[in-house]
């Protein structure tokens, strides 16, 4: 997670996904060598360290189990194809526009949701088969949008939660009211506060 501009008007937030990028090489290339190319490594192998069976080795055909191995090297390719993009988050006072650009191996992509309807962002936790816990940024909406996930994986590490401090600490203080996010400085939040202290009643902001 990046902060690539913050001020008044304007705040842009890059996510370049280098861990998962990097572990989904390692795995094809590991699946890739161990599925196809240990009738060539095994060899080379027995012959460097002086094992009297080294030809024999190299005169052996596929081993059938390891066959699905190089064809599960497919698997964290098309994870990397279709799912490893650099999202850049830009919240536009100004345009009164929230804008997340994507960009991968496929090409971009940019979806727009109206700043009037925000009301925060939160994290959303998930927990793993071995009982740790991942998480990711979600932008909470009032309107027909909702809850909108940052990324559409959760991740270890201090990532989301530093992208959700960014986005509430420039948009303003959120509060959890009735099972709904609140945004206090959000419009809607405005307008209920300007209408409360006309009749009298004062808001902490």
């Amino acid at each position: 997670m990046r902060i690539v501009e913050q001020g008044q008007n304007r705040l842009i937030i890059e996510l370049r996904p280098v861990g998962l990028m990097i572990l989904c090489v390692v795995l094809f290339l590991l699946f890739f060598v161990l599925g196809f190319g240990m009738r060539y490594v095994l060899p080379f192998a027995a012959e460097r360290l002086g094992f009297p069976m080294a030809g024999g080795l190299g005169a052996m055909g596929a081993v059938p189990g390891m066959n699905i191995l190089g064809y599960a090297s497919v698997i964290p390719l098309l994870v990397g194809v279709f799912m490893v993009k650099t999202r850049r988050l830009t919240f536009n006072r100004a345009a009164g526009m929230i804008t997340i650009a994507t960009r991968g191996m496929l090409g971009r992509g940019e979806k727009t949701y109206p700043l009037a309807a925000f009301q925060g962002a939160t994290l959303d936790r998930s927990r793993s088969s071995e009982g740790g816990s991942t998480y990711r940024a979600v932008l909470q909406f009032s309107d027909q949008n909702g809850a909108v996930p940052v990324t559409p994986y959760s991740t270890s590490g201090p990532g989301p939660s530093r992208t959700v401090n960014a986005i509430n600490s420039w948009s303003g203080p959120v509060v959890q009211a009735g099972g709904q996010t609140v945004n206090l400085s959000g419009p809607e939040a405005q307008a209920a506060i300007a209408a409360l202290e006309k009749l009298g009643i004062k808001i902490p902001r």
